[in-house]
């Protein structure tokens, strides 16, 4: 179904646990980011327990959304035409607003909604002591630093405070980074409603008791942990350190909310059945064998490789929730293994980058006549490039749009002739050993510097990629911090 001017949906909001609303404000024309045709909806100021009726459609206002750092607007979103399924149409409205719209993304589930109606919950002299803090230019001191009365971010690295109480003199502190454990974090944490992502590095904690806060993401250290209880408002949980974890963890709702995402490797977790997400990333071998019987209500699942094998791609049709799907860089698997749209009825956003080249024909031909599905499908290898480029640090510079193809080339050939060169010269040291290293690495460096279309991410990815070579060589050969000086002081990107 396509949208249409002045057209008003109901949706359920997974974070509320209610219902939301929206208004299709206008149809917008193909622009330079589509040639298709958009519809711009407009958040509605609407929260039910049960699906919006025709009945309440006089009642309806816009929603205006200010929360946290945001001015006070309107909530418009350029969305594509086409309606998903899980919208309800309730009935037509002459349309509230023809705003501009410069914004754009796909038809969601009122997050922006939850955030604002979280936020109007505050009280509201505290609300007006976050704005006007964040607008101020005052300066505070906190451990004998001075500080900036709108810090919206602390790390107690740079900002060596002892009692977190100390942090109570910023009114729009949200984002708060602890490589150290502070006795009274969790009382302050549970005083500050604006508190929305915590990061608990060398807690050394064996019990963690966020209930009561308005965590929303954090980022934690799960060595040594044992029990782990999250927060009502907890979004996001991302594993700081590698490896399968020891941890009992409670979620409301046994995490129906909540994504989760590893390292590496994952221990699943049967006491969070209701797990909304899971993400991996850097996997090398993993296996989806065990997941749907801890997770079977998962909704979202997001794979990505280092380049890795994933064994076992077949479990996914277990997930019959299952609404998001992606893959990166992950092989393993083949067009046998691909799901179908019987096997996946809940699935609308499916995407696969860097995979076999069978299996990324069978998703295409499998999916692609699906009524509104997302899907992009995208690098299909063949099996020689994965014999090649398994060790290949650019490997994703092959197929990206703004990289030619001889140059992804090129730095995949100077990136082996380098490593195979710095291996030799480590394992085999002579008098002029770290002489022609250095010329190896000037050789590296000005390979890129020949390269007019290096930003900030193939700067990090060149960079990354010596360091890789330096990191794997032998110990106490060659100087590798001279080597990393020599790049630094040659390049010009």
């Amino acid at each position: 179904m396509k949208a249409s001017a002045g057209e008003v949906y109901t949706v359920y909001n997974n974070y509320l646990e209610r219902y939301t609303a929206c208004q299709v404000a206008y149809i917008a024309p193909p622009d330079t980011v589509s040639s298709q045709s958009w519809a711009v909806i407009l958040s509605l100021d609407w929260v039910g327990d049960a699906p919006l009726t025709a009945e309440e459609l006089p009642r309806l206002r816009p929603l205006y959304k200010d929360f946290m750092y945001w001015p006070r607007a309107l909530h418009l979103l350029r969305v594509p035409v086409e309606v998903p399924p899980q919208y309800t149409l309730v009935g037509t409205l002459p349309p509230f607003t023809d705003e501009s719209c410069p914004s754009y993304g796909g038809w969601n589930d009122g997050y922006d909604v939850y955030r604002q109606m979280m936020w109007q919950a505050i009280p509201e002299e505290r609300r007006r002591a976050f704005k006007e803090a964040a607008g101020s230019r005052e300066e505070v001191t906190i451990g004998g630093q001075i500080v900036k009365k709108c810090s919206h971010r602390v790390m107690d690295q740079y900002i060596p405070f002892g009692s977190a109480l100390e942090l109570e003199v910023l009114p729009c502190l949200s984002d708060l980074i602890c490589e150290q454990w502070h006795p009274d974090l969790p009382k302050f944490l549970r005083g500050n409603p604006f508190i929305h992502e915590l990061t608990l590095l060398n807690h050394g904690q064996k019990i963690l008791d966020l209930r009561g806060t308005s965590i929303g993401k954090l980022m934690l250290d799960m060595t040594g942990l044992r029990e782990l209880w999250l927060g009502e408002e907890a979004e996001q949980l991302l594993f700081q350190n590698k490896g399968p974890d020891a941890c009992t963890i409670h979620a409301p709702g046994d995490g129906s909310r909540l994504t989760l995402q590893f390292i590496g490797e994952y221990r699943p977790h049967p006491e969070l059945p209701g797990l909304w997400g899971l993400h991996g990333i850097q996997l090398k071998d993993f296996d989806l064998s065990g997941l749907p019987a801890a997770h079977p209500r998962l909704k979202e699942l997001r794979l990505w490789g280092a380049p890795g094998n994933l064994r076992n791609f077949s479990a996914v049709t277990q997930f019959r929730e299952l609404t998001d799907l992606s893959t990166y860089d992950l092989f393993g698997f083949g067009a046998g293994d691909i799901p179908t749209p019987e096997q996946m009825p809940a699935l609308r956003w499916f995407w696969m980058t860097s995979l076999l080249e069978d299996a990324a024909k069978a998703a295409k031909k499998l999916w692609k006549s699906k009524p509104g599905m997302d899907l992009r499908i995208t690098k299909p290898r063949k099996s020689e490039w994965l014999a090649q480029n398994l060790d290949n640090p650019f490997r994703g510079w092959d197929g990206a749009e703004q990289i030619p193809a001889a140059s992804a080339k090129k730095a995949a050939s100077q990136y082996r002739k380098t490593r195979a060169l710095l291996m030799k010269l480590a394992n085999q040291p002579g008098g002029d050993a770290q002489t022609w290293a250095l010329e190896a690495v000037a050789a590296y460096t000005q390979t890129f510097n020949k390269m007019g279309f290096i930003e900030t991410e193939e700067r990090d990815e060149i960079y990354m990629a010596l360091c890789g070579i330096l990191d794997a060589l032998p110990e106490n050969t060659l100087q590798k911090d001279v080597l990393l000086e020599k790049f630094e002081e040659l390049r010009d990107f």
